[in-house]
């Protein structure tokens, strides 16, 4: 029970040898870290914002720990959470480096410094006031610190004595001088009045005799009244402005008038001078992070006016009357009013969430799946805003003024932003060097990367490599990429997801230890079983409806009633329960919950109360409000060579150390070369040369070159797109980053294409025009090397994941194939000539094809080269000329045409090639023509043979004048004149006999003359047939060789080489165009 004066007991604190007593005016006294506590303790991470709270009752006074991360102990023993234990009278209760104890109310009694008490565990200087019998102390935890009755003075003394400003303390090296600022009663010291004292420990000043304020090096616990959360934090540094021409400087370093020691600000940040009377300008001095007047990043210089606020880094400064005062910050509160998230004029993700968050308040958004947490986690974040209602941060709208919070935002997404070949020093170390000011010294930078090694417990680790950590260890890594600007909003995505248990527990306390260090942090989370260490918690159900937002231990409560008594027998309520209660749609519908919890005490705490107060911008903000982020683009931290060095250090620094994937690529060239064997060294020979071979060896080079660079820098951007995603928010450029790629592919294509080229001067040996035309093929596999390798990187930048870019790999190459020109005629392919001017494989083939000058035999004959196809215009085409005679051609000039083709065409390879030019065919082409046989002379007729003289006619018999005798004489006389007719025919027979005779040797004569020039015929004919038919062989088999080459690759053997390679660059710059553009299709903010 309280005594007369109201006070229940005297509570005593104690840390490092140093005691202060306070009175217990309320019967319950909450003690932790945060603002909200009756009883605050500073300086000591270990505490946490709820840490314990002490109650008094009729029985005596009671303790609880609220669910702290680290406990407490009464009597060396420690407490159970959210137990309550009695506490008898000088029982001690540990905190951290905390001592606790009651006594009785009993004389002396300490004087009350108000509802809120603040204790700092840190041993700082202070004042002891001595004023109308009571001593108050004050905290000297500045670099200038005010003293006055006046209301905005740092140390506020209430005596009549006392003028509005009456004084004002600035510290010097170890100590501070006291400087009287005009007051009416001034300042003595040992009996005389000064105007400025040094202060030495244990110095008493007066005030009249009224007051008497003495200094002290180390005053203890320093207990002093905390003042109520206001919008405006108090000032904890006042500067005046130089009323001459010397400006007042302000950045990190030690000289300047106004030091802000911050990883976010620059060395030397910015200047402000005077112009004229009660005018000055302020001037960014090329800082990394800019300069903010009223919330808007200045260009270069700013005037500036009364009441005007400054924001450099995460400090804050107010100009008043020609001071420049800068304010305290306790931290970011993050207030939600109405977001809406609309997707389509149907569907709305997030439904008119309001949530106010506290400084220093670790939250954990809970739910069930698809309920919408990662949409509210974007929202909140600014990446991804909501499309009604507002976000404002220490009263300022986020949405409006993303450029003001960019750097004080702190994002951790799901998968890991760590290059997992790095050491975990190396890899903290480029992040820094990336992320803090380009002024920032590698000491500096070292110290920073320790500090947050040391913060996450990683120090033995920090030269592993990453990829040997643990997944606990792995996204504290994920972390402190983070914490090295020392951002005071956390975001985390899912930190705890795929970790044990065990690791899963250490992963919160950490997260709560950060929360602790005065973080704001918002995570979202499975991790049912450890939220219990966050101030609060979000419930998001199906349809993006807020079911509960407070404090875990409250929500177990207000979800408990909806559970049955069947659930309350068989098990204790817990967060896993929750989840059973939510899935139920008996018990209630999202839009259920959401009222229900609209109607909850829980709501009308956490929101209603919360957002009371705010400044008139946030309370115009209704469900109907558009919420639209202004932006001005990425915060150049570092400049763009810098960014560039920084980069390319890195990649060559994870190229070195995936040793690997660097020993694979160096192998590929020369694995590859060595199948030039295949290809022979008699290629380009007239006689066993293959004009086709040559061809397809041309067009593998190139494509091989451009595959080769494809392959290597496909997984290049795709791997690292969270890593670029965020570090692109924080400053990082796109064009560095793409050239910090590209560097290495050059190096690459300088180094595969020598390869390339040894190899086939080793195993081909082309018959190359001289050197040149070496170094010409150099230069082609070189650009057709890095043309791959930007193809490549457009796909590794376009694809959004691994699998993608490496379907996309064969989408991209299968053209190359297809469109070079060499498997198949372009002009075969719909729309082949247009299509191919994208190929670079058909620039790399034409040009190898040009240097080559296999083709030039045919681009210097004019019956190729200069005429078309077929006729047209009054022009006769090639392939007209070929149907034409030896001796046409001849007439024409051809060279590689014709019988002659084998002599003046004999630099083509192949051209004499044993399939059509052997041996028989040489020797009719070298023979002369045969000749015909002359027509024989015809015999001359023979002399007739001459005619026989008749046979006289025989002598008639006489008459007989016998009768009977003229039967005899009748047959004598037919005996003459047979007898005469046989002489006769005898004569006859003999005479045709000769004739006969003298004919058939006629006849004879003639066909043997007949028959030998029938023969000599035959064999002319023969003879020239084969004559013929050996040369029509030998001279068509060439010609349609070169008809084939000439008509599919023709357009390669024409032009310059110079063309293709301006073709191949045109298209390199494209390709540089769209790895930009794809870039920036990732860009977040």
């Amino acid at each position: 029970m309280a005594n007369a004066s109201g006070i229940f007991g005297i509570l005593t604190v104690q840390v490092g040898g140093n005691r202060d007593e306070h009175p217990l005016t309320k019967p319950v006294l909450n003690i932790g870290r945060s603002s909200e506590n009756d009883l605050i303790l500073l300086d000591d991470p270990q505490i946490s914002r709820h840490h314990l709270r002490l109650t008094y009752t009729a029985q005596g006074f009671q303790v609880q720990d609220l669910g702290s991360a680290v406990g407490a102990l009464l009597n060396g023993q420690p407490l159970a959470a959210r137990q309550t234990y009695p506490i008898g009278f000088d029982q001690v209760v540990q905190l951290a480096s905390f001592q606790l104890s009651v006594r009785p109310p009993a004389a002396p009694v300490p004087p009350s410094l108000g509802d809120k008490i603040r204790i700092s565990a840190r041993p700082l200087p202070g004042l002891a006031v001595y004023a109308a019998g009571q001593m108050q102390k004050f905290p000297l935890d500045k670099p200038v610190v005010s003293l006055g009755r006046a209301s905005d003075n740092d140390i506020v003394i209430s005596a009549t004595v006392i003028s509005g400003h009456h004084a004002r303390l600035q510290q010097v090296g170890s100590t501070f001088t006291i400087s009287d600022l005009g007051s009416s009663n001034g300042l003595t010291f040992d009996g005389q009045r000064v105007p400025q004292k040094a202060l030495l420990d244990g110095d008493v000043l007066y005030v009249t005799d009224q007051v008497a304020i003495q200094y002290r090096s180390a005053i203890g616990l320093m207990g002093g009244a905390a003042k109520a959360e206001a919008t405006t934090p108090p000032p904890v540094q006042v500067v005046g402005l130089p009323t001459d021409d010397q400006p007042v400087r302000i950045g990190r370093a030690k000289d300047n008038q106004i030091v802000l020691d911050h990883p976010q600000v620059s060395r030397y940040h910015a200047m402000i001078e005077r112009m004229g009377v009660g005018r000055y300008r302020i001037h960014d001095l090329k800082s990394a992070n800019g300069v903010f007047v009223g919330n808007k990043r200045i260009e270069r210089e700013s005037w500036l006016k009364d009441d005007d606020e400054i924001q450099i880094g995460p400090f804050r400064l107010d100009l008043k009357q020609g001071n420049i005062r800068q304010m305290e910050d306790r931290g970011m509160r993050l207030d939600v009013l109405h977001l809406q998230k609309w997707v389509s004029k149907e569907k709305n993700l997030l439904q008119d969430i309001s949530l106010a968050i506290a400084p220093q308040e670790f939250v954990a958004l809970v739910g069930l799946s698809g309920a919408g947490k990662s949409t509210l986690m974007n929202a909140l974040t600014g990446f991804n805003p909501a499309t009604h209602g507002a976000v404002f941060v220490n009263d300022i709208d986020l949405y409006k003024n993303f450029d003001l919070f960019r750097n004080e935002l702190g994002y951790v997404p799901q998968k890991d932003i760590v290059h997992a070949e790095l050491s975990v020093y190396a890899a903290l170390d480029y992040v820094a060097q990336l992320r803090m000011p380009p002024d920032t010294t590698p000491d500096e930078r070292h110290k920073r990367i320790l500090e947050v090694l040391e913060d996450l417990d990683l120090t033995e680790r920090k030269d592993l490599p990453i990829h040997k950590l643990s997944g606990g260890q792995l996204k504290r890594v994920s972390i402190g990429v983070e914490l090295l600007t020392k951002p005071r909003l956390f975001y985390l995505d899912e930190p705890t997801s795929g970790l044990d248990p065990g690791t899963e527990y250490n992963m919160m306390k950490l997260l709560r230890h950060l929360a602790d260090q005065g973080r704001t942090i918002v995570l979202i989370t499975h991790a049912t079983k450890n939220v219990m260490m966050c101030d609060k918690v979000i419930f998001v159900v199906r349809g993006g409806y807020v079911a509960f937002y407070g404090p875990p231990e409250e929500a177990l409560i207000y979800f408990d009633r909806f559970r049955t008594d069947q659930e309350r027998r068989e098990k204790d309520m817990e967060f896993d329960s929750i989840y059973i209660v939510l899935e139920d749609d008996k018990r209630g519908k999202p839009t259920d919950w959401a009222d229900r919890y609209q109607k909850s005490p829980a709501y009308q705490n956490y929101v209603v109360e919360r957002l009371r107060n705010r400044r008139a911008a946030a309370a115009n903000v209704g469900p109907d409000t558009i919420a639209r982020r202004v932006s001005s683009g990425a915060t150049k931290r570092v400049n763009a060579l810098r960014q560039l060095a920084i980069l390319s250090s890195r990649n060559l620094n994870i190229l070195m150390r995936d040793r690997l994937s660097l020993a694979l690529m160096l192998l590929l060239a020369p694995g590859i070369g060595l199948m030039d064997f295949m290809w022979g060294r008699d290629l380009f020979d007239p006689v066993k040369g293959d004009p086709g071979k040559i061809i397809t060896m041309l067009f593998m080079m190139g494509l091989i070159t451009i595959l080769v660079g494809a392959l290597s820098s496909v997984l290049q951007i795709v791997k690292e797109t969270d890593i670029y995603k965020r570090e692109r928010t924080v400053g990082l450029q796109v064009g560095p980053y793409i050239l910090s790629k590209v560097w290495i592919g050059l190096i690459l294509a300088l180094y595969q294409a020598l390869v390339f080229l040894v190899f086939e001067l080793i195993f081909v040996h082309p018959d190359l025009p001289g050197t040149g035309a070496y170094v010409a093929v150099y230069i082609t596999l070189f650009i057709g090397t890095l043309s791959g390798y930007l193809f490549g990187l457009a796909i590794s930048a376009a694809a959004p994941n691994l699998n993608v870019a490496l379907l996309l790999v064969i989408v991209v190459l299968v053209p190359q194939f297809l469109f070079a020109g060499a498997l198949l005629p372009l002009d075969l392919i719909p729309g082949g000539e247009q299509i191919s001017v994208i190929a670079s494989t058909r620039w790399a083939f034409e040009a190898l094809v040009n240097i080559t000058e296999f083709g030039k035999p045919l681009v210097d004959d004019p019956c190729w080269a200069d005429r078309p196809k077929y006729d047209e215009d009054g022009e006769t085409g090639w392939n007209t000329v070929l149907n034409r005679s030896d001796e046409e051609k001849l007439a024409l000039g051809c060279t590689c045409m014709g019988a002659t083709i084998f002599e003046t065409c004999s630099a083509f390879p192949g051209i004499q090639s044993a399939d059509f030019y052997d041996d028989k065919a040489r020797t009719q082409l070298a023979a002369v023509e045969p000749q015909k046989p002359v027509s024989p002379t015809p015999y001359p007729s023979p002399t007739p043979v001459w005619s026989p003289t008749p046979y006289p006619s025989p002598t008639p018999l006489p008459q007989p004048s016998d009768p009977s005798k003229l039967d005899a004489y009748m047959d004598d006389s037919r005996e003459q004149g047979r007898k005469y007719q046989d002489r006769r025919q005898v004569q006859g027979d003999e005479y045709q006999a000769q004739r006969e005779a003298q004919g058939n040797e006629y006849q004879d004569a003639r066909q043997q003359q007949g028959d030998e020039y029938a023969a000599a015929m035959e064999t002319w004919g023969d003879q020239k047939a084969d004559w013929e038919r050996e040369r029509q062989r030998a001279v068509k088999g060439a010609e349609g060789m070169l008809k084939n080459i000439f008509d599919n690759y023709g357009r390669a053997f024409k032009g310059t080489v110079a063309s293709r390679w301006l073709a191949m660059t045109i298209v390199m710059i494209v390709l540089v165009g769209l790895i930009v553009f794809f870039q920036r299709q990732k860009d977040v903010v």
